[in-house]
């Protein structure tokens, strides 16, 4: 499953189904470092996470995601949501070249 960005919505929100869960997404920028973030909110609109950085291979939110038995943690996505450009090429991301990027759900 891929989840695109769509650079010139930014900032916006959307409801995305993992793993037969619905979150919202928020998109928002941020002109300091030029990055694109995400909040991440449950169903009912709850914050579950802010300002999660758009960062090349590191998936959305992996230092909260799994504890140091493996186990994921119930309030946040049940997959692994990763960052890459369309080409494949490794490079920074940010507000320019957001529109080349990808949100990829491992199955």
């Amino acid at each position: 499953m891929l989840i695109p960005i769509l650079k010139e919505s930014i900032p916006y929100s959307t409801d995305i189904t993992i793993a037969g869960i619905t979150y919202q997404f928020e998109f928002k920028y941020n002109s300091y470092d030029e990055r694109v973030y995400i909040d991440l909110y449950d169903i009912d609109g709850n914050l579950l996470y802010p300002n999660e950085p758009i960062l090349f291979g590191i998936p959305l939110w992996f230092n909260k995601l799994i504890d140091e038995k493996g186990n994921f943690n119930k309030k946040f996505p049940q997959k692994y949501i990763i960052p890459n450009t369309k080409d494949r090429t490794i490079e920074k991301i940010t507000f320019n070249n957001i529109d080349k990027v990808e949100l990829v759900v491992k199955e």
